[in-house]
């Protein structure tokens, strides 16, 4: 455990905060304490437990009591859990029927006919989250009326009439689905129908899930996909919920959401679908502090934890700075759209538990199984299958009695034996294997870099790699100098970073709506107009949930596109736009920056208007601080180390580290929650709030 002040506690807040991120392999949990004041000091403290993939809540709890914290007392407890990614990764979901209209039951299997492997011979299509059994039709049915304003009138064809609807409740009764998801044409411009067929419905005593409420935006087979997962997750969701809440008494609950933004609990339990990646968002957004209090505006992380690897990249620049993103673009789990607000990250299947395989060709393979925490690696007396982490432990990077504070014996005699065997399926020594284990998870490692950096038209060159997670500083340097990236980031207590981003997620809450018409029909007195009652809905949103108006702020946006282009582009919206020519050059620009090109001549479309309703934190500056050699006290021992070498490694202990201490590599520094390697040629220095930034010597 460790504490360093100077965090910031954003209200309301009970007591005292605690972050909790649910992993596969462990289970880590933050405690910032309250120092009170305008700026509040507060103390910090880490526990970190293997998870219980069959009782999650029991490793929160042994967590919460190595902490000190008691069920009865008053708290804020901000989580982040695996538990809907993986029932929706393993099938494990809830029953669920679609309703829909006559002749669109079958929208969610065709989808957009999209082939994820387009040399396939035989693609395999993920099986649909409804099966066609359960698919349910109703005579609603409106579209967009002949002369009418393009996005804008609709003409309702046909009603539903309560002798259908009251026939609908029956067969949904006699099929007893677990939750509905009601899924109709056009809802996002008029949700009545939708509405209407719910309300029916009432009497399943089921949840029910209406696209237009959780998405109110175009593009049909996204909007019905997204439904149809939320509707799958939710009582699943609403159980956890209701369990966890059970276990904390007094605590005031949020989830974090995929976006980075925090959700209350009651309304995470209706919205599953928006908390799905809540673990890697609260790593992004730890990152994204420690960059800025290091001074860096852009950079790349890497999340490595037992099971597998998150890459984003990230920037802290203004958004007028920023390259142009693309607009709202639909995440992929297990092949099913979802649209709604995530951060960009892409994952990978390796992280310290990942398997090391040799297959039939003599070829090693590490990941994507993984041990998990049970039976876990091989140095955990459990296994005799090797993993990443063993072969650390077996180069000397992990050694018993410091791993988790001591609290986890390590079976070295088992690891020998285990590479031993590994070295004769490849025909090398054991050392040779180890190695090859850590050189082959590097090279996924640096693929899943690229695909987030110089396919997105980033040059690792310029950016800072901040590398986090229980296993991401053993990673950090070799994967920033093979890319010749500039530093090396590892933040205080990376282990638990995802966990301690919970702590300073801001309260979130998007709001959006389609138009579809051309951009100059929409002036920018409508547009204000717009986006003043979005801001006001979700202004309200965050109010009731307890935050002063005072303390919220709106951000507005425009997705635009070329007439006919498939997907938009996202812009700020100025509030001094005078006119439609801001938003209409500023969009070409944009266009020609990110893909080249410009049609100029082209009618520019006005998609949607987004705005965002946020309780933002201050944010952190930097401070330099005066370099001062390492103490003797903060040595602990030299140790025999392997790196392409081996080499006599100095083995530090990070509580004794402080602002400035500087030394160079090759050094193993080892804390509680992770430990960090710094090669020869490499250069360590503490920074102001305690993380270390790792340079070419």
């Amino acid at each position: 455990m460790g504490s360093l002040g100077g965090s910031l506690i954003l209200r309301p807040a009970l007591g005292p905060i605690i972050g909790v991120d649910t992993g596969g392999t462990f289970t880590d949990l933050v405690r910032l304490t309250d120092g009170g004041g305008a700026a509040p000091e507060g103390e910090l403290r880490v526990a970190k437990v293997p998870s219980r993939p069959d009782d999650p809540l029991g490793a929160i709890r042994e967590g919460l009591e190595l902490l000190g914290i008691g069920t009865d007392e008053e708290l804020t407890l901000v989580h982040g859990t695996t538990v809907a990614l993986n029932a929706l990764l393993t099938g494990r979901t809830s029953r669920v029927a679609l309703v829909t209209n006559e002749g669109f039951r079958d929208v969610i299997e065709i989808g957009r006919q999209d082939r994820t492997d387009i040399y396939a011979l035989h693609p395999v299509k993920p099986e649909p989250i409804v099966p066609r059994a359960l698919r349910f039709e109703v005579g609603a049915r409106q579209w967009p009326a002949a002369g009418g304003t393009p996005g804008e009138d609709f003409e309702t064809v046909r009603e539903p009439k309560n002798k259908e609807l009251r026939e609908l409740a029956r067969t949904l009764a006699k099929k007893k689905p677990e939750s509905v998801a009601v899924c109709l044409l056009h809802s996002w411009a008029d949700d009545t129908h939708e509405r209407t067929v719910a309300g029916a419905l009432e009497s399943l005593a089921v949840p029910v899930t209406t696209s237009a409420a959780l998405v109110p935006e175009h593009r049909e087979f996204e909007r019905f996909s997204t439904a149809c997962v939320n509707a799958a997750l939710e009582p699943l969701m609403q159980r956890y919920i209701a369990s966890l809440r059970g276990k904390l008494g007094k605590a005031r609950l949020s989830m974090l959401q995929s976006s980075g933004g925090t959700l209350d609990a009651e309304r995470a339990a209706r919205e599953p679908v928006r908390v799905l990646f809540s673990g890697p968002a609260g790593g992004v957004i730890g990152a994204a502090r420690a960059a800025q209090e290091c001074g860096f505006s852009s950079f790349c992380t890497l999340d490595m934890g037992g099971t597998s690897t998150d890459i984003a990249f990230h920037s802290t620049r203004s958004a007028e700075e920023n390259r142009p993103r693309r607009s709202l673009e639909p995440v992929h789990v297990a092949g099913h759209p979802l649209a709604v607000p995530s951060l960009d990250i892409h994952t990978i299947g390796c992280g310290g538990g990942s398997l090391a395989q040799v297959d039939a060709g003599g070829v090693l393979h590490v990941g994507p199984r993984s041990a998990g925490a049970d039976p876990g690696p091989v140095c955990y007396g459990r296994s005799e299958h090797p993993t990443l982490t063993d072969a650390h432990v077996f180069l000397g990077h992990l050694r018993p009695g410091t791993f988790l504070g001591g609290k986890l014996e390590l079976d070295l005699p088992a690891v020998d034996a285990a590479f031993e065997r590994l070295g004769a399926e490849l025909g090398t020594t054991a050392a040779r294997a180890a190695q090859g284990v850590l050189e082959v998870a590097r090279a996924a490692m640096r693929r899943a870099v690229g695909v987030m950096t110089l396919e997105r038209g980033e040059d690792p060159e310029r950016l800072a790699l901040v590398a986090f997670g229980g296993a991401g500083g053993l990673h950090g340097v070799a994967l920033a100098r093979s890319l010749r990236m500039p530093a090396a980031l590892v933040p205080l207590h990376p282990g638990a970073l995802s966990a301690r981003g919970m702590t300073r997620a801001e309260p979130i809450r998007d709001t959006a709506r389609t138009v579809l018409r051309p951009l100059e029909a929409v002036g920018p007195a409508e547009r204000r107009a717009i986006h003043r009652e979005l801001g006001k809905k979700a202004k309200a949103e965050l109010v009731a949930s307890g935050f002063r108006a005072s303390e919220i702020r709106l951000e507005h946006s425009l997705d635009l596109r070329y007439r006919g282009q498939s997907f938009e582009l996202s812009l700020p919206e100025s509030p001094k736009s005078a006119d439609t020519d801001g938003p209409r050059e500023a969009f070409h620009d944009a266009h020609e920056k990110l893909y080249g090109y410009a049609l100029r001549e082209r009618e520019v479309e006005l998609v949607c208007l987004r705005t965002r309703a946020r309780v933002a934190a201050p944010e952190a500056a930097p401070r330099s601080v005066r370099r001062k050699r390492l103490p003797k006290g903060a040595v602990r021992e030299t140790r025999r180390c392997l790196f392409d070498e081996a080499h006599p490694t100095t083995v530090i202990d990070r509580a004794r580290l402080g602002p400035g201490h500087t030394f160079d590599g090759p050094a193993l520094i080892e804390e509680y929650s992770g430990p960090t390697l710094v090669p020869p040629g490499w250069r360590a220095q503490v920074s102001a709030h305690g993380h270390l930034l790792l340079t070419p010597a």
